[in-house]
């Protein structure tokens, strides 16, 4: 990389060098058998470079150093086409990173064999305690990344590590029900997945849903589930915290920083480590030191989180945001491990307290949220409908109102907590909506 550096300092002011060398491991099941296995690994670089503040950036699918310096010469013409960025500051200096976590080696070499017993566990628990459900859809996998990132400030930070995940789906017929689909996972840094647990929630809400129950336009206390908030919640809130839409004005936090915009049982961190991070970088994507950046604690907004580009536009510092596109090359701001802090209460404790409301399992259409403002407009499906403490059955309606009105309806959130590795790693508990307006269908 030194010598890579030097040639490339020939031809910018400054300049990056960014290796990633991945390796992933894959099993799947559909219909309740295995439908695929495979191993894939490879190699990209990506070059940035500057010149006269003119952008130049290259990718390419390999670490050799030949094919290396070709895409350092072909940023290097892509700069002098480029038009200037008035905007430009600098790429970053060196920072001082925390100690690395250890990796788990297991994971690097995993092998779909691993993979595939899971799968083929999970198949014959769903069938042995549900027969009338079929396994869907499912899927396991493994992924290891090691990353290299150098830039002519100084900046070298290497980092290495993996995460294995699993899911299922499973579809009930009975007694002329077809269920929708439902989801259970689990994702972890090891091979230790609850195969189990995750075929024990599936099994549970299938047999919930089983008995369809209709709805109504209402008023009720709803719990949201894991998939539920990461969908909700990454669309309609998560980007509002972006320092970038501060600068363009798109955000509706401008002049919120202090202010209360959840109820007090709201906290809500980026912190790659936690110790359910599945992805515990030191360093974000262009070798910024990374660090835990509170945005909600008990209600109140606490600030904005930034990369190095928008950070010096707005006359800040980065907050180890900056996120790396491997299709673009390009960074942007984004998050590591995005985490709702849990509560002291079960699930089952919050369930047995509702007289009439629902808990909802996932949402359909949160894509189409509108970050700008916070509205959004979703189905929710699969819902179970709660009857004086209990789930009685299954059920489908609308939701549709604004992000910061609901987070300030917020009542209780459990003390289990998921990992959702959503657009964004989640790690989220059950959170308790007091009086959400809903539309039956």
């Amino acid at each position: 990389m030194e010598n890579l550096i030097r040639y490339a300092e020939k031809l910018f002011d400054e300049v990056e060098i960014a290796v990633y060398r991945s390796r992933e491991v894959s099993a799947s099941v559909e219909l309740n058998e295995i439908s695929m296995t495979g191993v894939r690994s490879g190699a990209v670089t990506v070059i940035r470079g500057i010149k006269d503040k003119r952008l130049g950036l290259a990718i390419v699918d390999s670490d050799e150093e030949s094919r290396v310096r070709e895409a350092i010469d072909q940023a290097a013409k892509m700069a002098r086409l480029n038009s200037r960025d008035e905007k430009w500051v600098s790429l970053p200096e060196p920072g001082k990173y925390r100690e690395k976590p250890k990796p788990n080696y297991e994971l690097k070499e995993a092998a779909p064999d691993a993979l595939v017993e899971m799968l083929v566990r999970a198949i014959k628990l769903s069938r042995e305690k549900e027969p009338h459900a079929v396994v869907a859809g499912g899927e396991g996998g493994v992924s290891w990344e090691e990353r290299h990132i150098v830039n002519s400030h100084g900046v070298d930070v290497f980092q290495e590590g993996g995460a294995a995940f699993f899911f299922i789906e499973l579809v009930g017929m009975k007694d002329n029900v077809v269920t929708p689909g439902i989801f259970d996972f689990d994702a972890k840094r090891d091979l230790n997945l609850d195969v189990e647990g995750v075929v024990e929630r599936a099994v549970q809400k299938v047999k919930w849903a089983y008995t369809v129950k209709p709805s109504r336009n209402e008023e009720v206390p709803i719990i949201f589930g894991p998939w539920a908030s990461a969908g909700l919640l990454s669309f309609a809130l998560f980007p509002a915290f972006s320092g970038e839409r501060l600068v363009k004005e798109t955000t509706p936090l401008a002049d919120k920083v202090g202010e209360k915009i959840a109820s007090d049982v709201i906290t809500l961190y980026d912190d790659p480590f936690h110790p359910l991070a599945i992805e515990p970088v030191i360093a974000d994507g262009e070798g910024v030191p990374t660090r835990k950046n509170i945005l909600i604690e008990n209600g109140t907004f606490k600030g904005f989180v930034w990369d190095n580009y928008w950070a010096k536009v707005y006359g800040t510092e980065s907050t180890g945001n900056g996120k790396r596109d491997l299709g673009s090359g390009g960074i942007s701001i984004g998050f590591h491990s995005m985490v709702i802090e849990n509560g002291k209460r079960s699930l089952e404790d919050m369930i047995s307290n509702i007289e009439h409301g629902y808990f909802v399992d996932g949402f359909q259409g949160a894509h189409s949220s509108n970050p700008d403002n916070g509205n959004f407009a979703v189905t929710a499906n699969p819902a179970f409908l709660i009857k004086d403490g209990e789930v009685v059955g299954s059920s489908v309606f609308l939701v549709a109102g604004n992000i910061y009105d609901l987070l300030k309806e917020a009542s209780e959130v459990s003390k289990e907590q998921t990992v959702m590795p959503f657009m964004t790693t989640m790690i989220t508990p059950y959170i308790k909506f007091e009086n959400v307006k809903i539309a039956g269908k």
